[in-house]
């Protein structure tokens, strides 16, 4: 999902991108993380923006940008809230290997919800410039399977691990970004 819409709250009052992007993530993983345990290879991939996002800084005041929403810090909040709560799923589940991966620039139909302007600059680009979808999901595939079990594993666009970092604030954030996940899904498990 890619628009430049501001908070668009959904059913459940959280924003239409976060609810895409985090939490149903977050609410999938931990539901699906006990049976990945029990398997000898159990692997679990969020594909967003590992490594290439900045924090967000109103993650403790703010956590769900009700009250600072922008695109970019909606973009900042789902990359490192994903790398969160992979991270701690990961601790919880250490049979289990854990990655938030970074696409890249990928020739897909991405930004089609935008508005016309900005699909007409994003779209050549995306045909000359994208990597393709099958080269991409390769790349994602590699990097899954070299990923390890009970860490957060960030894998960068060419499936490559361990280049990738967490953002700053990632360290301070954990712990409240796990509440308000936690809480965030909490109707729903």
């Amino acid at each position: 999902m890619a628009t430049i819409q501001g908070f668009t709250p959904t059913e459940d009052g959280h924003d239409q991108k976060l609810q895409l992007h985090v939490y149903s993530r977050f609410l999938l993983a931990s539901l699906l993380a006990p049976t990945l345990s029990r398997s000898s290879d159990g692997r679990c991939l969020s594909v967003l923006s590992a490594g290439v996002h900045s924090s967000y800084s109103g993650h403790s005041t703010d956590p769900s940008l009700k009250a600072s929403y922008s695109v970019p810090n909606a973009a900042n909040a789902a990359g490192m809230y994903n790398d969160i709560y992979l991270e701690k799923l990961a601790s919880l589940h250490p049979g289990v290997a854990f990655s938030h991966a970074a696409p890249g620039f990928v020739n897909t139909n991405w930004g089609t919800e935008m508005p016309l302007v900005l699909r007409a600059f994003i779209r050549p680009l995306q045909a000359a410039f994208g990597a393709s979808k099958e080269k991409c999901g390769a790349a994602m595939v590699e990097g899954m399977i070299k990923a390890e079990k009970g860490k957060l594993n960030l894998i960068d666009q060419k499936g490559g691990t361990g280049k990738a970092k967490t953002c700053k604030g990632h360290e301070e954030g954990k712990e409240g970004i796990w509440k308000h996940l936690s809480e965030a899904i909490k109707p729903f498990v």
